[in-house]
């Protein structure tokens, strides 16, 4: 993606970086975006921890995650009305694994399921205060397959956005 990115546009600057060791000094930005991210992250509390930091005060943090309730269940069939079940525990961390196919290209993705206290806490706990906070699903333009609509019951993503409180 790096490469990828700097073909498009050689003048932005490009990083690979640990989210929980950013590159940065403290209080460099006015916003962080982490978007479908945090999920894939080994240790959340640092990754939002180090957002924190380089957060300038009155600097928001934007998160987007696959919703928690998603990530923890699975519905039985492809019908709108097909049952939502969740087989284990929703507030235990559990690992699952996306198969996807599109383009001729395959691709697996390994992701945490968190549940949803594993956020906020992370965002308290990094000195944050959350000041919105949505469950997203999605539009009806957006629903193309019949099976899609079974997610119209529940939310397919979490939005938090986060205030680091001025300074003082």
């Amino acid at each position: 993606m790096i490469a990828a990115a700097r073909a498009a546009d050689p003048t932005i600057e490009a990083l690979v970086a640990d989210a929980a060791s950013l590159p940065f000094g403290d209080n460099e930005f006015d916003t962080v975006v982490a978007h479908m991210s945090l999920q894939d992250v080994d240790d959340v509390a640092s990754a939002v921890s180090e957002s924190a930091r380089v957060l300038r005060p009155g600097g928001r943090l934007c998160v987007a995650v696959v919703h928690p309730l998603n990530s923890a269940g699975e519905f039985e069939g492809d019908e709108a009305a097909s049952p939502f079940v969740i087989r284990g525990s929703y507030l235990d961390e559990s690992f699952y694994e996306d198969d996807l196919a599109r383009g001729g290209l395959e691709m697996t993705f390994v992701s945490a399921h968190r549940p949803l206290q594993a956020y906020t806490e992370a965002i308290n706990g990094a000195g944050l205060l959350i000041d919105r906070l949505r469950e997203v699903s999605p539009p009806e333009r957006a629903v193309t397959r019949p099976s899609s609509r079974r997610w119209q019951r529940l939310p397919l993503f979490l939005h938090l956005r986060a205030l680091k409180p001025p300074a003082g």
